[in-house]
């Protein structure tokens, strides 16, 4: 008896109904690289190979300004599994991305924070860094986290303490 109650209880603790799946088209996916293109072409046209070279520094740059916000953002988050991101190069999601499925609002608060505070952050930056760099960092920036805001405005008609789960090319969201 104890034993099937356990088993009752934990299914209903895990049991998430999908309300809304967004689908990422290749075709978005494909502007999105394209955009980078974009990027290094006029950073070759205007600069040359100093253009080049922040180019590629810039984005070095803003994954490092990326991961100490994260860092700082989850000192007061307390599930550790809320805590792992990893970093990796797959379309759509470039960068730091939750490891596994997110709540809705933690989602958002952090994306929040991460638009924000690596804005000032590059800002900050600004006397001490060349031209080509500094636009190097806010376009990296952008073209970074712009893809995670649409998605948190996709869902905002949603509740809050839902789950997110990000796949390859495509967003979940799951509720009780």
């Amino acid at each position: 008896m104890r034993q099937s109650l356990s088993e009752q209880q934990a299914a209903t603790i895990y049991q998430y109904q999908l309300v809304k799946r967004k689908v990422i088209r290749p075709e978005l996916v494909q502007s999105h690289i394209i955009i980078a293109v974009i990027f290094v072409a006029f950073q070759l046209l205007m600069y040359g190979r100093d253009g080049l070279f922040s180019w590629l520094f810039g984005f070095a740059v803003i994954q490092v300004i990326h991961l100490i916000i994260l860092l700082l953002t989850f000192i007061r988050v307390e599930e550790a599994a809320d805590r792992r991101w990893v970093w990796g190069i797959t379309p759509p999601w470039f960068g730091f991305k939750p490891a596994n499925d997110i709540k809705l609002q933690l989602f958002r608060r952090v994306h929040r924070q991460l638009f924000w505070i690596g804005l000032c952050g590059t800002g900050i930056l600004y006397p001490w860094i060349s031209e080509s760099l500094m636009i190097s960092i806010i376009c990296w920036h952008l073209w970074l986290i712009v893809p995670r805001l649409l998605l948190s405005v996709t869902f905002r008609k949603q509740k809050k303490e839902g789950i997110l789960r990000l796949g390859k090319y495509e967003a979940s969201y799951y509720h009780r």
